[in-house]
């Protein structure tokens, strides 16, 4: 049975699906923009047309109408992402739904992203230039080694892919690869985020600082990166960028990453089980005041630490002599903050 794709177009507004998915938007104009939720997105790169009812990321280049969106948002099919917007118009009698962000990986998907994510760590263990890159961001060997970084050259994933009988338009929709066939993380130290023996999610750091967006992600929800580990653990250590939680994960911390100042609608949600949410989040503006409003939601359990000394991020700090020592007195003083201000039981 053909599907009436300007039908659906017209019964759901581009808008109201996205920012159902937890995506806040505000008008310049005729449009509307907001931060991608399909990459690390610091400048809210994604505009919505709701004349022509689609939306484009000058980020990372996703873009297409509603339908796209929640295939996108969804990892899902184009049949199975029309499913989800009929299940979500409400009924003449029943109350409105609204769709839900779900990470829907097939055995396939998590062997392609597993595959990809070796590549890569294969690729950063020969090429010596880009491991003492991440030598000089204080992250050892034996870290690069355990957490599976990865470089890519931009070279070798398709044909990789391919050896593998691996779907190529499938990487396209995960976002691995350009519709040119070319590497989305060409150029990039790749920071997976490993679920057991898979890798569920990647990012992409630039090395060069000539590439835009600095962070590239895949086209799926943005995890909390490195969530599986702090899982059973009271204290909680929460950053704002990958390098942060590498550096902390190199201390051995119980730590995960925001990618970005702006939480995922689920992530105080997953923090909730800790005793102890300590935020790490970079010093500038935007850090302080996303540093502010999560601990407004975690509420007594957040510890907010000020990192000392004029450093941007814990990474920074990392890589001083007596980084360590200066932020563990940071994270004492942060403690002693949250006691002094805990109300008399």
């Amino acid at each position: 049975m053909a599907i009436d794709v300007d039908r659906i177009k017209q019964r759901h507004a581009i808008a109201e699906v996205i920012a159902s998915h937890g995506v806040p938007l505000r008008p310049v104009g005729s449009r509307l923009v907001g931060r991608c939720p399909f990459h690390e997105d610091g400048r809210a790169s994604m505009v919505v047309y709701p004349i022509t009812r689609s939306y484009y990321c000058f980020g990372c280049g996703a873009g297409g109408d509603v339908i796209d969106f929640v295939r996108r948002v969804e990892g899902v099919g184009f049949r199975e992402a029309v499913g989800l917007l009929d299940a979500a118009t409400p009924a003449a009698a029943a109350p409105p739904r609204t769709l839900r962000p779900v990470l829907r990986l097939s055995v396939d998907d998590r062997l392609m992203l597993t595959a990809a994510c070796e590549l890569y760590h294969e690729t950063l263990m020969r090429t010596p230039g880009m491991l003492r890159y991440v030598e000089t961001r204080g992250i050892p060997t034996w870290l690069t080694r355990h957490c599976r970084l990865g470089f890519s050259d931009g070279q070798l994933l398709a044909s990789y892919l391919k050896r593998r009988r691996l779907s190529l338009r499938r990487a396209q929709e995960l976002g691995l690869l350009f519709p040119s066939g070319d590497e989305t993380m060409t150029g990039r130290i790749v920071i997976p985020d490993l679920r057991g023996a898979h890798c569920g999610w990647m990012v992409g750091r630039v090395v060069d600082g000539l590439r835009e967006p600095k962070y590239r992600g895949l086209a799926l929800p943005r995890p909390l990166l490195g969530y599986e580990r702090t899982r059973g653990h009271q204290r909680v250590f929460v950053t704002e960028g990958p390098f942060d939680w590498l550096t902390l994960a190199g201390w051995g911390l119980p730590a995960c990453a925001l990618l970005g100042t702006q939480p995922g609608p689920d992530t105080v949600r997953l923090l909730a089980r800790a005793r102890s949410v300590v935020l790490v989040l970079d010093t500038d503006e935007p850090g302080r005041m996303a540093a502010m409003h999560l601990a407004a939601s975690i509420g007594d359990r957040a510890r907010v630490v000020e990192l000392p000394g004029g450093v941007k991020d814990v990474n920074e700090l990392g890589v001083q002599p007596d980084g360590r020592e200066a932020f563990f007195r940071a994270v004492d003083a942060a403690e002693r903050r949250a006691r002094d201000v805990a109300p008399a039981s």
